[in-house]
């Protein structure tokens, strides 16, 4: 694993260890597998004859139980995210290690995150939701007292003629109240270095190749033509954020109508 690793990551991160306007790099997104691991050895058990199996039917030859599974699992990902994180130093001293986007925030415990603690520079996360929940990136400074980033988030419109998005409203306008909305309740949090928003344009509307996920959550869209609503609002938000940050400045109150997630029911939608 080692000797593969260190391929991998030496022969990405060369040619940028020396850009100045490079941030970091993140090391994953959203694994599945986070309160599944007792499926997760199954599957390494019922799979090819490989080290990793060996290890695991190793350690559950003393006793196979929910706990050790769980301990195995953690075990082995610090194991995977610490040779990261030293050949990652070793080939780029200069940048962060922005950590593992996680989907699924509400599944971590405080073992996983301190596991996290240990290995990245930055905890990420993915966040699609109205605004992120304070109560949520306040449990994360308390545990991990790392600077966060949150990795996607987003707001489509049907007007278009593409899917629903991750987080939808009913106008190209809304979008961009929705944007100020969230983005700037988010960086109210002391603990918020950086949003990423997901993403520059609008996907293709016969689908991406690899679901066939058509949202219209871009800044433009795919003739290069910009959101005026959207634009607009995160120029004006951008004029406030550090404000907004060090608390000399509120967040704005204007939420946006009729706002939704994916699978919400209509008694979740923000009227």
């Amino acid at each position: 694993m080692a000797t593969k690793i260190n391929e991998s990551i030496r022969n990405f991160v060369e040619p940028y260890k020396d850009n100045p306007w490079l941030i970091g790099y993140f090391v994953g997104n959203e694994p599945a597998w986070l309160n599944q691991e007792s499926r997760l050895c199954d599957i390494i058990l019922e799979g090819k004859d490989r080290p990793l199996k060996t290890e695991l039917q190793t350690f559950l030859a003393t006793g196979d139980t929910p706990e050790r599974r769980i301990e195995f699992i953690y075990t082995t990902f610090e194991s995977f995210l610490q040779t990261v994180k030293k050949t990652l130093k070793k080939y780029d001293p200069n940048h962060l290690n922005l950590g593992i986007r996680f989907g699924d925030i509400d599944e971590l415990d405080e073992e996983l995150l301190m596991i996290c603690q240990r290995a990245f520079d930055v905890f990420s996360f993915n966040c699609y939701d109205l605004q992120p929940r304070s109560s949520m990136m306040d449990r994360f400074l308390r545990i991990t007292d790392m600077p966060m980033i949150i990795g996607e988030y987003h707001f489509g419109a049907p007007d278009r003629g593409m899917a629903q998005s991750l987080w939808q409203v009913d106008s190209q306008q809304e979008r961009g109240v929705a944007y100020r909305y969230y983005t700037e309740h988010a960086y109210a949090h002391p603990g918020l270095i950086g949003t990423g928003y997901f993403q520059w344009c609008d996907q293709d509307l016969t689908g991406r190749q690899l679901d066939g996920e058509n949202y219209n959550c871009g800044l433009v869209d795919v003739t290069d033509r910009p959101y005026k609503y959207q634009v607009e609002a995160m120029m004006e938000t951008a004029k406030r954020l550090y404000q907004i940050h060090t608390g000399e400045l509120a967040p704005t109150g204007q939420q946006p109508m009729r706002a939704r997630g994916h699978g919400a029911i209509p008694d979740q939608w923000n009227e």
